[in-house]
């Protein structure tokens, strides 16, 4: 008989009548149970067969509370320090007294130097900057600001032979300071530059969204329709096209996945922190490799959620900050992480250009961030959106190690999203097992207010599991069992409800879903098990095509697929019945 049978139903129908009744003391604190509130019956500690009378709830699972094993968390027993960044070069260092930056070595007064630059590349002994300044200050009538100038300089080095000598550019700085216009006036700059590479160019432009990559070359649409001899504009089913018809050059904007199968020149890569580093290292690169002098452009504000794309590239640029011997071109304007969010100095840092306006809304965004007013939709933390945005502080990330995938919920949601609240709606129950050395169950409540109230226990093995669905099932309104799809056949065969199966494709829609419902805040936990607590903030999950998967190096992974199975099935809409 399991320790929630037949024998602990009857006890506890018997008492129910009295404790509606309102006339029972609680076993464990002495206070009445009132008759709307949730009751256990209760036993001795250490000893299901010894029946001590009904409970709280909260009593009940206090007192038989057992420490849980902790999630196994991969990791070394010394983690590696966290990288320290290195000190840039000063505007005054002499490695930058080089003929092609003569007059660009003193910012003006409205204008920061990089806190973070890579030297003058050894190889290099000019620079195509000057004709390409010349082309945007023509075409648009407006002079560059300084510091796009400083950027096409240091972009376009090139060696002895006249051939470019960086392979990439890591280009960061916050917000609304002009970097798509830069960006637009390079890309289009390179169409036109077939002549001189000795062969027709392509542009692949992508990044976090197709829409603002689209927006980022609009402008330069419309200026070329307005010339249909030398252009030619295509705009179809969001495959945003400019050629330039002299050599059929093509700047061409696509969405992540369809940047593969081309023979490029140039990749641009805008807001680059929410691309996946496969969407560059599989797709884009590839494209890259036949084209000449070919060039890879990463331009991105920080994120505290970003993929190893950015945070690799970065890291490694840092290592040869002074060498400039790796090809690739770091140019930073960014705070200090330890940067205090007030302190106006360190916006500064963050902004290449800078202007009494720009002051007045960096201070305005800091008091919104202050009041909890969130600047940035993928970020929950008001304060870190602000570091992010208007700071530009990138992540720590363990020296040499960037972690891969990235964390299923931001570091902070998940506290923030207790409540205390009473569970008297329907119960979604989920069990799977941890590849034979335990087993996780998942609960998800439908409250009264609509959003939904989880928890999630551990357990040493299966049988324990399963004992607690059925004393679940026992006590409350359970809507739907689901148990992972390959152990069906060890559920009890009369379990009511009768158990549903669930698997990949459950966990795959699962994980965004609960991504999403928490940052909505739908998600409610009323004092979880502290197992739940260390699944849910430790797990890291990597994004694909087909959805979410957890990655297992960073510990057990079954209460997480467990909660992701309970929540797609208690967010699933009731079906509609059919009238004949």
């Amino acid at each position: 008989m399991r320790g929630y049978g037949h024998e602990h139903q009857k006890r506890r129908a018997a008492l129910e009548p009295v404790v509606l009744a309102g006339g029972v003391s609680c076993a464990r604190c002495g206070g009445l149970i009132g008759p709307h509130e949730a009751w256990d019956l209760d036993h001795a500690d250490g000893d299901r067969s010894v029946y001590l009378g009904a409970s709280h709830v909260s009593c009940n699972r206090g007192a038989h509370r057992k420490p849980k094993p902790r999630l196994e968390v991969v990791a070394p027993v010394a983690p590696p320090p966290l990288a320290v960044e290195p000190v840039g070069l000063a505007a005054s260092d002499p490695r930058w007294r080089v003929p092609w930056l003569k007059g660009l070595r003193r910012p003006p007064k409205d204008a920061t130097w990089p806190r973070l630059m890579t030297r003058p590349h050894p190889r290099a002994t000019g620079s195509l900057g000057r004709g390409f300044i010349r082309f945007a200050e023509q075409r648009t009538g407006k002079p560059l600001r300084w510091w796009q100038q400083l950027v096409a300089m240091r972009l376009l080095e090139v060696d002895a032979d006249g051939l470019l000598v960086w392979d990439t550019l890591v280009l960061s700085m916050a917000r609304q300071l002009g970097k798509s216009w830069l960006l637009r006036e390079l890309l289009l700059w390179r169409i036109h530059q077939g002549d001189h590479f000795g062969e027709s160019q392509t542009v692949l432009h992508t990044g976090k969204d197709i829409n603002i990559c689209a927006e980022v070359q609009r402008p330069a649409r419309i200026w070329c329709r307005q010339r249909p001899d030398l252009y030619e504009v295509r705009e179809l089913n969001g495959l945003q096209t400019i050629e330039y018809k002299a050599d059929r050059s093509r700047w061409m904007v696509r969405a992540r996945g369809g940047v593969n199968g081309y023979s490029a020149s140039t990749g641009a890569v805008d807001e680059a922190w929410k691309v996946a580093e496969l969407t560059v290292s599989d797709d884009l690169l590839p494209s890259l490799v036949e084209g000449i002098q070919p060039q890879l452009l990463l331009v991105s504000t920080a994120h505290r959620l970003a993929t190893p794309l950015m945070l690799k590239r970065r890291l490694a640029a840092l290592d040869n900050l002074e060498s400039g011997d790796d090809d690739v071109l770091l140019i930073e304007w960014s705070a200090p992480g330890n940067a205090d969010p007030g302190d106006r100095a360190a916006w500064r840092l963050a902004s290449p250009h800078w202007t009494p306006r720009r002051e007045k809304v960096v201070a305005a965004e800091l008091e919104s961030a202050q009041s909890g007013a969130l600047l940035d939709p993928d970020e929950p933390n008001p304060l870190e959106g602000f570091r992010s945005q208007w700071l530009n502080v990138w992540p720590a990330t363990a020296a040499g190690r960037v972690l891969p995938g990235g964390e299923l919920l931001a570091p902070g949601l998940w506290e923030s999203l207790s409540d205390r609240v009473e569970s008297t709606g329907p119960v979604w129950l989920a069990v799977e097992d941890n590849h034979g050395k335990g087993a996780a169950v998942a609960a998800v409540c439908l409250l009264p207010d609509g959003r939904l109230e989880v928890n999630g226990w551990l357990f040493d093995d299966w049988d324990s599991a399963i004992e607690a669905v059925e004393r679940y099932t026992g006590h409350w309104e359970v809507a739907q069992v689901l148990v992972g799809a390959n152990l069906l056949s060890r559920v009890p065969q009369d379990m009511l409800p009768t158990p549903e199966p669930s698997g990949i494709r459950e966990t795959r829609v699962g994980l965004p879903l609960f991504r999403d419902l928490a940052a909505n805040r739908v998600i409610v936990h009323d004092q979880p098990d502290q197992a739940l607590t260390d699944a849910v903030t430790q797990a890291r999950v990597r994004e694909g095509l087909n959805g979410m998967t957890l990655i297992p190096e960073f510990g057990r992974t079954d209460l997480c697929k467990s909660l992701a199975w309970a929540l797609v099935a208690a967010s699933a809409p009731a079906p509609n019945p059919s009238i004949y």
